[in-house]
């Protein structure tokens, strides 16, 4: 057996030494053990890191004491969402976090009076919802009287957070919407001569924003129309459009060519192909189609004498218009809207809302879909590395992922990791909200230094299937 060695220990101003005999190291493991009991049984301070707690208040319609699953889904499930990001959180920091959880039921004035409640509750740093934007707007004074972060997950009515400091919106406002898909459209795509066809309730709340940021980039929008959500065809729109095109728009005939103007299209950089299946289908070209901005110069130099459409054209490529903005109000209307639009050699173009993200409605009407790309929240990549992590998670619950389950995940998400970057107050909450850029949530980016609304959005295309083509972001003007 080897040797004992001498041993000190000092306990506050108390000294134990021992010797090299088998009591003195009786005695010294005696005190040892003391001293670990004392430790285990005595509660440590509150301002220890291990005992601290925030409490999140969580504000959305239940309808706990209603028996229509259907008025309980929206709130159940977004509060899923947020339940699992809250259990991730606290499996993986030593800061634990509370949830409390209040019935709006979808009444603003009880959800004023929650929201009052959780003001004068000083544990509470912020506020998870509510989620509609009638209740939104009852409540948005009180972020500021109470300097408390109200976040809503899915809110997208206009002057809420834009006009109040602590209302944030996670899901972009229409104003947003309308201002992000003309600023992509123009600055990205070089669209600048456009027509809006908005349905007349729900879709004018993105084509004035549209229009507005269109003419302030310096685009054009040549027609702006509406129908009514009961309408079964835009007949008199596209007439509106076709005259238009009629007196705007310069065509170019390549099968009455003779083979030196053909030469001189094919040296302008026109191709072969092209002039092949013009000259085949006998459809007249646009001159701004074939040459852009600068075509009447160009025929000029090659003698070209371009021509206007005449009524009795049927068959046409047309040029002067750039794309078409059509905010619907549901995707049903797609089925309508679209081949009217193919009929009348229209769909060159087309740009959409949010409403167009709907795989039923796009694969029905695929054939008459060229050239399709619209906004949208929502889009799931199958390769990201953060979706596969939450879906392998899941299988271990009872936790179902939905459209509305991310909603809430990926708010309290958001939440949890500025409060795991160390915001323990109401105000430094505040401030790690404004400088969100780029947050990787699931179905989105999320960009909150917009006014606080995200101002990033999913851009979408359709190509037997729908693909996300970019992530974009509406920059803050002064």
């Amino acid at each position: 057996m080897g040797m004992i060695q001498n041993y000190e220990l000092r306990i506050g101003n108390c000294e134990l030494k021992t010797d090299n005999s088998r009591s003195g190291f009786v005695n010294f493991r005696f005190i040892i053990g003391i001293v670990f009991l004392f430790l285990y049984f005595t509660p440590l301070p509150k301002s220890d890191l291990f005992s601290q707690m925030t409490t999140i208040g969580v504000a959305l319609p239940l309808f706990e004491d209603s028996d229509d699953p259907s008025k309980q889904q929206l709130g159940s499930e977004i509060l899923d969402g947020i339940r699992f990001a809250a259990t991730n959180f606290d499996k993986t920091n030593a800061f634990q976090v509370k949830l409390d959880v209040q019935d709006t039921k979808r009444d603003p004035a009880l959800c004023t009076s929650i929201i009052k409640d959780f003001g004068d509750d000083s544990s509470v740093t912020c506020v998870l919802g509510p989620v509609f934007s009638s209740e939104l707007g009852q409540i948005s004074e009180l972020g500021e009287l109470y300097k408390m972060p109200i976040i809503s997950p899915t809110a997208t009515g206009d002057d809420l957070a834009e006009s109040h400091d602590y209302i944030f919106q996670l899901n972009p406002s229409y104003e947003v919407r309308g201002k992000l898909m003309a600023d992509y459209l123009f600055k990205q795509q070089s669209k600048k001569n456009i027509v809006v066809i908005s349905e007349e309730t729900y879709g004018v709340n993105f084509s004035k924003p549209f229009e507005d940021e269109i003419k302030k980039l310096g685009g054009k929008i040549l027609l702006s129309e509406t129908y009514g959500k009961s309408d079964q065809n835009i007949s008199t729109i596209v007439t509106g459009i076709l005259s238009i095109i009629k007196d705007n728009d310069l065509f170019l005939n390549v099968a009455n060519m003779n083979l030196a103007q053909r030469q001189k299209l094919e040296s302008a950089g026109i191709r072969s192909t092209l002039m092949d299946s013009l000259t085949t289908m006998k459809m007249d070209a646009s001159i701004y189609y074939l040459f852009g901005k600068n075509a009447k110069k160009i025929c000029d130099t090659m003698s070209l004498k371009p021509f206007k459409l005449t009524n009795e054209n049927s068959k046409f490529l047309q040029g002067y218009i750039d794309a078409i903005y059509i905010p619907i109000s549901n995707p049903a209307e797609i089925s309508f809207v679209v081949p009217e639009l193919f009929s009348n050699g229209l769909t060159f173009y087309l740009a959409g809302t949010g409403d167009w993200n709907n795989e039923k409605y796009l694969d029905e009407n695929k054939v008459f879909l060229k050239n399709l790309y619209f906004e949208s929240e929502y889009y799931l990549d199958e390769n990201s590395d953060n979706l596969i992590d939450l879906k392998s998670k899941l299988k271990k619950t009872k936790f179902k992922m939905s459209k509305n389950f991310l909603f809430g995940y990926d708010a309290a998400s958001l939440i949890l990791d500025i409060i795991g970057k160390g915001a323990r107050t109401r105000q430094q909450i505040t401030d790690g909200l404004n400088a969100t850029k780029d947050y990787p949530a699931i179905k989105s980016k999320m960009s909150i230094d917009y006014h606080g609304i995200n101002s990033e959005l999913n851009i979408l295309i359709y190509d037997n299937g729908i693909k996300r083509v970019d992530s974009y972001k509406l920059r803050k003007t002064p």
